[in-house]
């Protein structure tokens, strides 16, 4: 707990010193003579706790907690009174004052004072977290932390490990918080609409999404069908998300839960993102056997040497029905297909010195690793094998050429400033052109390609723990590590140190 001390009197300030550091392990940060010097302190080093004399020249100590009041500065405070001014002082305990000490000031009464004040504050402090900051405190906290805040949150919600927990995990496909956020309010606004009680909706990090929490729900055995009804249809209005949901007695079991719940959303492969995922359904599933097509990607690569695009297609989509389109394990599906689309791509640059090489290519086969649904991997796939096998004198090639210039440029140079205007340059045409080839083409603007596009490098760097976060942040382009701060949240939905800890 770290201390102010506001008090005149040479000999009892020099006495609260003593005492504080030798019989507790508080810090006293700061020291002042009277109200106004406490009030330059109290906004300067903001305190955990105020220790003050009532009767002080310049400024009294009342008047000082007063003005702090005023001044929305919030605060704890432990006020000094002698006799004389007993009543004074305890008609001031709304001033945001927790308890008051007796003047010639008594060892082991105002250690035990302390102490008290201590414990009041902690547990003010803790019911003060939402449960949204309690679940985020228990997903990133020491081992050692995590029954401290589950206990915490079992005593905000009201449960106890009969209390039957509904959860769902909603995630979201853009990167983007404002999604996010809407998605949000969206089911704030489902729930309220259909009389559900005892609910939270709680937006965690990116990598998790957004926990809906439904309070003692074992008598409601509909709320599954209810979410898959009422509200993920209207989610996917807003944008791509998946869904998985689970129950839980008590909240002993909250942490793992929510891993469980977000494994089971690369079941969205299987089912689609129509679907509500469970772990029955999981374990309900059955995959076939699928071995990579030797075969298929020797034909294409003969067919592609003889200059036989059309041909090439035709095997393309067999592969495509072969093993995109199987019941197979949606690892070996999207690992297979990546590895088929290398293939043609490599095949194609060396027999076809003619056409322009793909510079988007490793930007769909990462798109294609990440794909959580089969339609994602199939236009990811076809994007590519169209790319490259279809003829290059349309416009629509055309199109696709300048695209794939300006995302080559970023790559080389996403450490540089890059402006639209810039870009259009490049590839002369206009910056509003370009804007507009970009949503036709890769479904997304420039500008949010672009930070994306750097965020994604960045969170590479911070995992390999090779590198500060202010170095991270001059590598992708941003001069200010603040705002380098803000950007990443805003796509991540946590800051940079905070990613590092958690993934």
């Amino acid at each position: 707990m770290r201390i102010v001390i506001v008090e005149d009197e040479p000999k009892t300030k020099e006495g609260l010193i003593k005492m504080i550091n030798k019989f507790t392990d508080y810090e006293i940060c700061g020291i002042a003579s009277d109200g106004l010097e406490g009030i330059k302190r109290i906004k300067e080093l903001k305190p955990d706790l105020i220790i003050s004399d009532i009767q002080m020249p310049r400024m009294d100590g009342l008047t000082m907690l007063g003005q702090l009041e005023q001044e929305g500065i919030s605060y704890y405070a432990l006020i000094l009174t002698g006799y004389s001014s007993f009543d004074y002082a305890r008609t001031a305990l709304h001033l945001g004052v927790v308890d008051y000490v007796l003047k010639p000031v008594d060892i082991e009464n105002f250690i035990s004072v302390l102490r008290k004040t201590e414990a009041k504050i902690l547990k003010e402090k803790s019911e003060k977290i939402n449960p949204a900051q309690l679940i985020w405190s228990l997903l990133t906290c020491e081992p050692d932390r995590k029954e401290q805040f589950i206990h915490q949150l079992s005593e905000q919600l009201g449960v106890n490990d009969r209390t039957e927990i509904t959860l769902f995990l909603v995630k979201p496909d853009s990167l983007d918080q404002e999604t996010a956020g809407e998605m949000t309010h969206c089911m704030k606004d489902k729930l309220n609409s259909l009389g559900v009680m005892n609910f939270h909706v709680i937006q965690l990090s990116f990598s998790y999404g957004i926990l809906v929490m439904i309070v003692d729900t074992e008598k409601d055995k509909f709320l599954k069908k209810m979410f898959s009804i009422h509200i993920l249809p209207c989610l996917n209005e807003i944008g791509s998300c998946y869904c998985s949901y689970a129950t839980i007695w008590g909240l002993a079991g909250l942490e793992n839960a929510i891993a469980n719940l977000k494994s089971l959303l690369s079941y969205t492969f299987v089912y689609g993102s129509e679907v509500v995922l469970d772990q029955q359904m999981v374990e309900q599933l059955e995959f076939d056997q699928i071995r990579y097509p030797e075969d298929l990607e020797n034909r294409i690569r003969k067919e592609i040497m003889n200059g036989n695009y059309e041909k090439a297609l035709r095997t393309s989509d067999k592969f495509k029905k072969l093993i995109i389109e199987s019941k197979g394990r949606p690892e070996l599906i999207r690992e297979y297909t990546a590895r088929f689309s290398s293939g043609i791509y490599n095949m194609a640059k060396e027999y076809d010195t003619q056409s322009e090489p793909l510079l988007i290519f490793h930007y769909f086969i990462n798109n294609m690793i990440e794909s959580k649904t089969k339609d994602d991997l199939i236009l990811n796939y076809e994007k590519i094998v169209n790319t490259i096998l279809s003829g290059t004198d349309t416009e629509m090639d055309v199109d696709n050429s300048i695209v794939l210039k300006v995302i080559n440029y970023i790559r080389d140079n996403y450490s540089k400033d890059i402006t639209l205007s810039e870009a259009a340059d490049l590839v002369g045409v206009t910056p509003e052109y370009l804007s507009k080839l970009f949503n036709q083409k890769i479904n997304i603007n420039f500008v949010v390609f672009l930070r994306n596009f750097r965020i994604s490098i960045a969170k590479r760097m911070i995992l390999s723990g090779k590198y500060q976060i202010q170095e991270v942040a001059e590598q992708v382009g941003f001069k200010d590590p603040k705002y380098f701060s803000k950007v990443f949240k805003s796509v991540c939905g946590i800051s940079p140190s905070e990613y590092r800890r958690i993934v």
